[in-house]
């Protein structure tokens, strides 16, 4: 069976991003970029939210195609770049495969019944990027696995993960891991 696992940056007090959606700040070295493409590896597909969508949409294609882009940094535009992707959004128009960037596809409303179908079928985990949407798969009980990595630096504000959740989700610690640079990973599911 497959599972929906968020993996997510956050800062020490809990944001995802920075103020005007910033997310300069994460901590990324060689040995965590080595980290992120396994756990793209173990994905085959991605639910956005309009806006994270356009951020992929825009940036990915681009690292792909740039002569000066590191060796890791391809791999993991390109894996983006391929695997099937799922916007969520009533107020995109559309959505089109272009070089570089392909396997996607518009939908207007979450349907949780699709999703758990989804999830029944064969292939790799679900992953999802998206505040709303992550908070709306969360509150429907559909996220199996929450990878959340703790950066070292707290933030004068941004936007928590999690954000706009309606019910208090208890979670269980799996395992925790940590890096060279100061991050910390933290791997939950939910409690039943």
């Amino acid at each position: 069976m497959r599972k929906i696992v968020i993996f997510t940056s956050v800062s020490l007090n809990g944001f995802f991003e920075g103020p005007n959606h910033d997310i300069s700040w994460h901590n990324v070295d060689d040995e965590f970029n080595k980290f992120g493409i396994e756990q793209l590896r173990e994905i085959d597909t991605i639910l956005f939210g309009r806006r994270t969508y356009q951020l992929f949409e825009d940036a990915f294609p681009k690292i792909a195609a740039d002569p000066a882009t590191s060796k890791d940094n391809l791999e993991k535009a390109n894996l983006i770049n391929n695997m099937n992707k799922i916007v969520y959004s009533k107020t995109l128009q559309s959505v089109r495969e272009k070089e570089g960037w392909r396997n996607v596809r518009l939908v207007r409303q979450m349907n949780p019944d699709e999703i758990k179908q989804w999830k029944q079928e064969p292939g790799k985990n679900i992953s999802a990027g998206g505040n709303e949407l992550v908070a709306s798969l969360a509150e429907n009980g559909l996220i199996d696995e929450f990878r959340i990595v703790i950066n070292p630096i707290a933030l004068t504000d941004g936007t928590s993960l999690l954000h706009g959740i309606r019910n208090p989700l208890r979670l269980r610690l799996l395992k925790t891991q940590t890096f060279k640079s100061g991050n910390l990973l933290l791997t939950y599911e939910p409690a039943t």
